[in-house]
């Protein structure tokens, strides 16, 4: 096979300037502060307010940015007031979410809408990371630049903390994340990476998505009025049956106007699972890797152009590769009582006063105008390949032991 080496990919070995650094900026997004992480490669934003990863630039690409941005102006959620803010954002629970949202966003310790209950209690979508203020920790002891920021959950008696740092030298971003239990009681518990991707780097019929799925189901009908898939059905990733009796390949994006969500079972013999999403038009792959056994689900979620109450109001164009101990976005009691899916659990529980570590890695890779996705990865103490689908090529890039 033909091996291609990390200066093929367009990785800088050296910045200009030779900065390496942690920020915090007052502007990350639309006037919201947050934090920037600058290696010689490339640099990672995150915002404060719900703590997502909101832009990750390779600077051999410029200033391609492949998470997605919501068409609308986005607010700190802990700024949203329904009274001020329903007409803009919607009403609770989705509003306060949706009015911060951006890229790559977390939903913890829940995923999907809280009950009729919760919701009279005061609780969001996805529960309370993804609309609290995340606050920088005590400076990390690397030479690495490094944020340690972290999420207190008053409301589930938990925290979250996240740990991000640049590679020096690949275009590698390592992530810790840790959940800590405050409470007395064991939890049943959903931890969901909502990975969203927009354009440019989204288009239809041009960029790929690909993960090692063994078992795949749709979404209810009740999830979408303008679904493109026959609801309920049970398929094999990619091909998924249509509700016109036909079959559609989810490996790309249709055109037109609809939504959806497709849950995925990622085959249990990989140790080291992936999602893998690239534009070759763009010459540019997301790559991020994960252990299966923390994460043995996949969401799809597509969004185009479909919704059109507030703040869609028809006009995003977004899709979600999300990896996850839960296949479906439904209120916690329905996940605990619906039990396994394909033999596999679909949440997790989380001990009385412990914690659970848990690690990824996000990689930005330079690909060929040829690229046709991904077919595998491999990691091993001192190197990740990506085999590439339908060539004999593989990307070759350094990693420091990790995962």
């Amino acid at each position: 096979m033909k091996r291609r080496g990390i200066s093929g990919l367009g990785i800088s070995r050296k910045a200009t300037d030779g900065t390496v650094s942690v920020a915090r900026r007052s502007s990350i997004l639309d006037g919201r502060p947050g934090f920037q992480l600058q290696s010689s490669w490339g640099h990672i934003s995150v915002l404060e307010g719900g703590g997502h990863i909101c832009g990750l630039t390779l600077n051999a690409l410029g200033s391609t940015n492949p998470m997605w941005k919501p068409t609308w102006k986005t607010i700190d959620p802990p700024a949203y007031s329904p009274q001020k803010h329903r007409n803009l954002y919607g009403a609770p629970p989705e509003g306060r979410l949706l009015a911060g949202i951006a890229g790559h966003s977390i939903s913890f310790d829940f995923f999907g809408p809280p009950s009729a209950a919760e919701i009279a209690a005061g609780h969001s979508t996805h529960g309370e990371a993804p609309v609290v203020k995340w606050r920088r920790q005590s400076r990390a002891n690397t030479s690495m630049p490094t944020l340690i920021y972290k999420a207190e959950l008053p409301q589930a008696l938990m925290s979250l903390e996240r740990a991000i740092t640049l590679d020096r030298k690949s275009s590698i971003v390592y992530c810790e994340e840790t959940a800590s239990n405050l409470s007395t009681f064991d939890r049943p518990i959903s931890w969901n990476h909502h990975v969203t991707f927009g354009p440019p780097f989204l288009e239809a019929d041009v960029t790929t998505f690909d993960m090692p799925a063994t078992h795949s189901k749709v979404c209810p009908e009740a999830f979408s009025k303008q679904m493109l898939l026959q609801a309920d059905a049970n398929f094999q990733w990619p091909i998924a049956p249509t509700k016109e009796g036909g079959m559609l390949n989810l490996r790309t994006s249709a055109r037109g106007k609809y939504g959806h969500y497709t849950a995925h079972l990622l085959d249990p013999e990989i140790e080291h699972s992936f999602i893998a999403v690239g534009n070759p038009r763009l010459r540019l792959l997301v790559l991020y890797i994960f252990n299966r056994k923390d994460y043995p689900w996949v969401g799809n979620w597509e969004e185009s152009y479909s919704r059109v109450h507030s703040p869609w109001k028809g006009r995003e164009f977004c899709r979600g590769f999300e990896f996850s101990t839960t296949p479906f976005p439904i209120p916690r009691r329905e996940t605990v009582a619906n039990g396994d899916l394909f033999g596999e659990s679909t949440y997790i529980w989380l001990p009385a006063k412990s914690l659970k570590k848990t690690r990824y890695m996000i990689l930005m890779l330079q690909v060929s105008e040829n690229f046709e996705g991904v077919a595998a990865v491999e990691i091993d103490r001192n190197s990740i390949l990506v085999h590439e689908t339908s060539t004999q090529s593989i990307i070759k890039t350094g990693a420091k032991p990790f995962l």
